[in-house]
């Protein structure tokens, strides 16, 4: 259904489908190039990866993290570290209240997070079926303020930070036989 609907990595000529931007695809068809087109290939950045990667491990750090930070888009990693960072503060908060009750802060801070992942792959899926249907117009679910850059981008902060306010709050909720 996404390959029908979408393209992916580049844009063909004359295919009118939006483009799905896939990182992993682009570097590894970028690899390939590079190596089958008898061109020059940067030998020294590959080295000096596996080196980032060796130090990492040998600091005791996951070297998978460090490697996504730096090829995935901004708009992909910083919701990423903002979540890393609610995370944190949830564990330690989890840790000074021990026991069951830390216990049950951080499950549910995992839950919630798991559920708006799951939407939010749904919401992608769903948007996806809609393009299938030929009486489907992007028109169809522009919101009156898409097109105000800054009314777009204010209100998209605000949900953002409610979201991260709702996660936060329903994850130190206390339950009615703890109070």
């Amino acid at each position: 259904m996404l390959a029908r609907t979408f393209q992916f990595g580049e844009a063909a000529v004359g295919d009118l489908r939006p483009v799905l931007v896939s990182p992993q695809a682009s570097i590894m068809k970028a690899l390939v190039e590079g190596f089958m087109s008898h061109q020059p290939v940067a030998y020294v950045l590959f080295g000096v990866g596996a080196m980032i990667t060796i130090s990492l491990e040998m600091l005791g750090q996951p070297s998978l993290i460090f490697a996504l930070g730096m090829y995935l888009p901004l708009e992909l990693n910083t919701p990423a570290l903002v979540g890393g960072f609610l995370s944190h503060l949830l564990n330690k908060k989890a840790e000074q209240r021990n026991g069951e009750a830390g216990r049950t802060i951080r499950e549910r801070g995992v839950i919630i997070a798991s559920g708006l992942m799951a939407g939010g792959a749904l919401g992608g899926v769903f948007g996806a079926a809609l393009r299938l249907f030929p009486w489907y117009r992007e028109d169809l679910v522009k919101l009156p303020w898409y097109d105000h850059v800054s009314v777009s981008e204010s209100i998209s902060v605000l949900m953002f930070v409610g979201l991260c306010a709702y996660v936060w709050f329903s994850s130190l909720r206390r339950s009615k036989s703890e109070a």
